[in-house]
């Protein structure tokens, strides 16, 4: 079982695989605060899970932290494409 502070411990390592699990914790808190880590770190092999818990979690904040990380990450993602077009037009 993840505990929240091993939370941080991954996010600084970019654990996308450790984040990804831990979103499947029975504690909301280790839910939640994974969310939000993964939408920090911005990976986008975090979009299908983010998606999935943004609809499935029976706590209404895990939901919105997730939904919330799912958009960060889709902003996120956005932004880098955008990015290289510019660079490729120049």
């Amino acid at each position: 079982m993840t505990q929240v502070k091993d939370i941080d411990t991954m996010r600084r390592a970019r654990d996308i695989d450790g984040l990804i699990g831990a979103l499947l914790d029975p504690a909301e808190a280790v839910r939640l605060t994974a969310a939000e880590a993964l939408g920090t770190v911005g990976d986008e092999r975090a979009l299908e899970a983010l998606e999935r818990l943004k609809f499935s979690d029976s706590n209404m904040g895990v939901k919105r932290a997730a939904s919330l990380a799912h958009a960060r990450v889709v902003g996120r993602l956005a932004e880098k494409k955008a990015v290289e077009g510019w660079l490729v037009d120049t």
